[in-house]
């Protein structure tokens, strides 16, 4: 589980091979908070589970600001994973 940053106490970044669109899981470990989110074509929400609307929307708004930093580390695990 390649992580992308952190961010707010939440872990950001892929689970192996389960996509092929690129994404971000957003997970706060011991918690039942998580968030799906899309990186292409635009940053989209997947889905969104234990996390307030406030927290959500700092938090979308961080992965947008890091959208290439996210893509990139996206497709070097697709590289290794050949």
């Amino acid at each position: 589980m390649p992580k992308f940053f952190a961010f707010l106490g939440f872990w950001i970044g892929r689970f192996s091979d389960e996509e092929k669109r690129p994404y971000v899981h957003v997970l706060k470990f011991g918690s039942e908070e998580s968030m799906k989110v899309w990186l292409e074509p635009e940053v989209e929400v997947e889905y969104i589970h234990g996390i307030n609307s406030s927290t959500a929307n700092k938090i979308l708004s961080e992965i947008r600001s890091r959208r290439n930093e996210c893509l990139d580390q996206w497709y070097a695990c697709e590289r290794k994973s050949r």
